[in-house]
């Protein structure tokens, strides 16, 4: 995960792939070194999932680790026609979930198999909840020489709520949960922290990355983003002790990397942060995965 002033971003590796744990992490470099004098203007982010893609590719063929990928999912505060607007881009099933009034929705569609086969009418929505192939993506930084992302500018209003989370917290807390916690939890620390503690009882399969971010849109030209992010990385057997370390850090980060997990132990990072604005804000390969829960990519999907 990246969390700078006015830029934040998830990325996951894709575990049926080689070295998905540092393709994630150079997504998350190249940004942050894209980024390092913040976010001047919206054509910049046009150059986040290229310049990504571009690193991943280049480690992968210096290393033979050629199939290795992540997912990105990142929301930025940009100039966009003389306005300062939140945009957002996706690339996989890392999501971006947007809150306002307390109701939830999900900005960001997925680039997977199952929500290919929703969007034809195959199955429903609720069918790809419990898909055999619903961690298939069909798009992923690192894969290919080109890829695209989505973009999304998230509508003014007074206050919205960000959510971006790995498939992690997506696939295994419902809509409506999700939608529960981040209305009820004020405070975006503690919103962040409630969603991995909900993944966490439950079966926890896969890596749980979560960021909350509130933007407040208000008079005077003065406003806050309040963010916080919580990440564990994938439970390993022996099973996830009861009471968890719980790390808590006052800085911003720049890049935050966990490295590989301790076979009897989950570590959790929570980071929050307050930022003060001077603007006002108007109003290809085949699946090698042995396990359901981490992520793989097909080329296509079927006819």
């Amino acid at each position: 995960m990246l969390q700078l002033p006015g830029i934040y971003v998830v990325a996951d590796g894709m575990g049926g792939h080689q070295a998905g744990d540092v393709a994630s992490r150079l997504t998350i470099e190249a940004i942050a070194a894209l980024l390092a004098d913040g976010v001047p203007d919206v054509a910049t982010i046009g150059r986040v999932v290229e310049e990504a893609n571009r690193s991943v590719r280049a480690h992968a063929a210096a290393s033979g680790t050629l199939g290795m990928g992540s997912t990105l999912v990142g929301a930025f505060l940009v100039r966009n026609a003389d306005e300062d607007s939140i945009v957002v881009v996706n690339v996989g099933d890392s999501r971006c979930y947007v809150m306002n009034d307390g109701i939830l929705r999900q900005l960001t569609k997925d680039h997977s198999h199952v929500q290919e086969l929703v969007d034809s009418g195959v199955i429903s929505a609720a069918d790809a909840a419990t898909h055999p192939e619903r961690n298939v993506v069909t798009r992923a930084i690192g894969i290919e020489d080109a890829v695209a992302g989505d973009f999304f500018v998230v509508p003014p209003a007074p206050q919205v709520r960000l959510l971006l989370c790995s498939d992690g917290v997506s696939g295994e807390l419902s809509f409506s949960r999700i939608e529960q916690l981040l209305a009820t939890t004020t405070d975006p620390a503690e919103a962040s922290a409630a969603l991995i503690a909900a993944v966490l009882e439950g079966r926890a399969a896969d890596n749980a990355s979560a960021i909350v971010v509130d933007v407040h849109r208000s008079q005077p030209p003065v406003d806050v983003l309040d963010s916080s992010d919580i990440t564990g990385p994938r439970p390993l057997r022996p099973p996830i002790p009861e009471t968890p370390a719980v790390v808590s850090i006052s800085a911003v980060p720049g890049v935050s990397d966990l490295g590989d997990a301790a076979p009897s132990a989950m570590e959790h990072e929570q980071v929050g942060l307050a930022l003060q604005l001077i603007a006002e804000v108007p109003s290809a390969a085949t699946p090698t995965s042995t396990s359901p829960d981490e992520n793989i990519l097909i080329d296509g999907v079927p006819d």
